[in-house]
């Protein structure tokens, strides 16, 4: 349905379309994003990235009237190649792939990629309470809720609670049992 690839320069314009749209800033991040702003700031963290690098940015591509397109971005932070804990965001930035599954398809291709490639132990990720839509896809690829924040979170709509999610390398290898896959217990 999807496909994952690096953040390319060639991206850098789709990726800041998605942040002056205010509707999905607001589910991203609860409209406060502390993501790039400028499509400046956006072309340099493309240009910064290495592979050696504690996160990286992918974007999220399907077909569209037969071509590939951008329809969102997913990520990495703070990966710890001791402890092999990884924090991940992801949104859909094109609103016509909302709600059908797309969200779903990728989070499972990246939390794939994060076991097998980076050895992850834990994959953690976070949003606020009122995003039913997100906290749904979130526990189909197997994330469960660990704990929430008390008005951690400061959205267009005052203060929400944060609602903490991880997944478990062991968990997922649990829900693996009936899929290929290129690893050992």
């Amino acid at each position: 349905m999807v496909t994952l690839r690096p953040v390319e320069m060639q991206d850098v314009d789709t990726l800041y379309r998605f942040r002056m749209d205010e509707e999905v800033m607001f589910w991203a991040s609860g409209g406060f994003a502390e993501a790039m702003h400028t499509r400046g700031q956006i072309e340099e963290m493309v240009k910064a990235q290495t592979s050696g690098d504690s996160g990286r940015v992918f974007v999220i591509e399907a077909i569209k009237n037969g071509e590939p397109v951008v329809i969102g971005q997913i990520s990495f932070r703070d990966y710890n190649r001791i402890n092999r804990n990884v924090t991940i965001g992801m949104l859909i930035g094109d609103r016509d792939f909302w709600g059908r599954g797309y969200g779903t398809d990728a989070l499972e291709q990246f939390v794939r990629m994060l076991f097998t490639r980076y050895a992850a132990h834990r994959i953690s990720m976070d949003t606020f309470v009122d995003n039913k839509r997100a906290i749904r896809c979130y526990e189909k690829c197997g994330f469960a809720v660990e704990g929430v924040r008390r008005e951690a979170m400061w959205t267009m709509n005052g203060h929400r609670d944060q609602v903490m999610m991880g997944l478990l390398r062991a968990d997922w290898l649990k829900r693996q049992e009936d899929k290929p896959y290129y690893l050992e217990s």
